[in-house]
């Protein structure tokens, strides 16, 4: 298992959410998904949960729940979209606004943080790593090893 790639990316994907939410303090508590959603309406707003999804790669699920926590908490609102009633719209509110940029400034601070401490040839090697792997992925080559892995198991 440790040197399963999927395995490690979460192990160390979650050891930076935890140190990356320790460096923005308690105030910024949020799960991962209602960080993404809150991330992706302070990007784009307003937008669509199937917008979301298809740049986070939430499911509608995760992205639903988060919605609703984020919308008790009073930074999202929904709206029925005019054009076409199935969907909602969500968008920040004030509160929202002000939580997604204190968010962004502690993201930056962190990430100069990140290249002040790590060694810089590490992190180039990371960024260069993971941009590969994001274009395998947004390229649908992750869902053809799937199906390549079912063959070999059958």
């Amino acid at each position: 298992m440790e040197a399963f790639l999927p395995y490690r990316l979460i192990r160390v994907a979650e050891r930076f959410d935890t140190a990356f939410a320790h460096f923005c303090g308690p105030d910024d508590e949020l799960s991962w998904s209602e960080w993404q959603v809150l991330w992706s309406l302070g990007e784009s707003s307003p937008i669509t949960a199937k917008a979301i999804s298809l740049h986070s790669g939430l499911s509608k699920t995760k992205i639903s729940r988060a919605v609703k926590v984020l919308e008790d908490r009073g930074y999202v609102l929904r709206k029925r979209d005019r054009a076409d009633r199935r969907f909602e719209l969500l968008s920040l509110t004030d509160a929202g606004l002000e939580r997604f940029d204190r968010l962004e400034r502690c993201a930056h601070a962190f990430q100069r943080w990140l290249e002040q401490t790590v060694n810089i040839a590490y992190l180039s090697s990371l960024d260069s790593g993971l941009a590969g792997v994001e274009h395998l992925a947004a390229a649908g080559h992750l869902r053809i090893a799937a199906a390549a892995v079912e063959e070999t198991l059958a």
